[in-house]
């Protein structure tokens, strides 16, 4: 069945989600990444962990919603 949105909400700023609408851009994501939970994937030039994945029909056409949190690498990386 045709993917036709993927929207994804950061749990820490949930008023400015990352919608992939463009077919494209929906199967080169999907290609790159898988959608399951712990998976790091990169939006945007920054880098999210998944948290929840959740999928609905509309119209005979999937729309996913992706739950992912913000990973700090300034904040995350080792120090010596």
């Amino acid at each position: 069945m045709e993917i036709r949105k993927i929207t994804f909400t950061d749990s820490k700023n949930s008023e400015n989600p990352v919608i992939i609408e463009q077919n494209e851009d929906i199967t080169n994501f999907l290609e790159t990444f898988r959608l399951e939970v712990d998976e790091v994937i990169e939006l945007s030039d920054a880098m999210y962990t998944v948290k929840s994945v959740s999928k609905t029909e509309v119209d005979g056409k999937n729309e996913i919603s992706i739950g992912v949190e913000f990973i700090d690498l300034i904040e995350n990386q080792p120090t010596a």
